[in-house]
């Protein structure tokens, strides 16, 4: 039996890392350390500090103030640091991938795929976000949300329903759609998404 080829398209600059989504910098990593454990924690050793120092009855575990806090403060550092490491993990999760019909998008918890038929690539454009506020993530419809690092489903200031997934660098890469929804995202390098996008929407006529 003669094999069939493979006629499904591929894009060679699949795995291009220039291509793929920036990935969470320092300051998202702080943030979330800081939010997810370390203020948890604190807030926890403080509330039992306050108490101690009240002066007024509690209830110990075996009648031991020590193993209290070390129980209470442990558990929470334990719980706390679970959350944080699975997050982390998370918010690595960013990738793209783009064939001759479909751009899809992975950030996070979230997932979206935008035929290459509804995008307004002669509208696109590269966004410096403090310049061109309008492009901004106002409302968070159903995302994560930390500073230097979004991802998921936003309203923009332009009102626009938007699927972002964005890091901390200065200047996003804004696609509009001509259906209910545009995207905002960050590549690790803008201009050759957007010209390679450009480039299939050539080849199949809709440029």
């Amino acid at each position: 039996m003669t094999p069939v080829p493979d006629r499904r398209p591929h894009d060679r600059h699949l795995h291009d890392p220039s291509l793929q989504l920036a990935p969470p910098g320092e300051r998202a990593g702080f943030w979330l350390f800081a939010l997810t454990f370390a203020l948890p924690v604190l807030i926890t050793a403080g509330a039992i500090a306050a108490a101690v120092m009240g002066g007024g009855p509690l209830n110990l575990v075996q009648d031991s103030l020590a193993l209290t806090v070390a129980l209470t403060v442990g558990g929470i550092a334990v719980l706390c640091g679970a959350m944080w490491w699975g997050l982390a993990r998370l918010m690595r999760r960013q990738a793209l991938e783009l064939s001759a019909d479909v751009l899809e998008l992975r950030s996070s918890f979230y997932r979206c795929r935008m035929p290459l038929a509804e995008l307004e690539l002669d509208q696109a454009r590269l966004v410096d976000l403090d310049e061109r506020t309008e492009y901004r993530p106002a409302v968070k419809a159903n995302g994560f949300s930390i500073p230097g690092f979004r991802s998921g489903w936003f309203l923009l200031r332009n009102r626009r329903r938007t699927f972002v997934a964005i890091a901390d660098g200065r200047r996003k890469l804004w696609l509009p759609g001509s259906g209910r929804h545009d995207l905002l995202i960050e590549p690790a390098d803008l201009a050759a998404l957007l010209a390679r996008l450009r480039e299939l929407a050539t080849h199949s006529g809709r440029g």
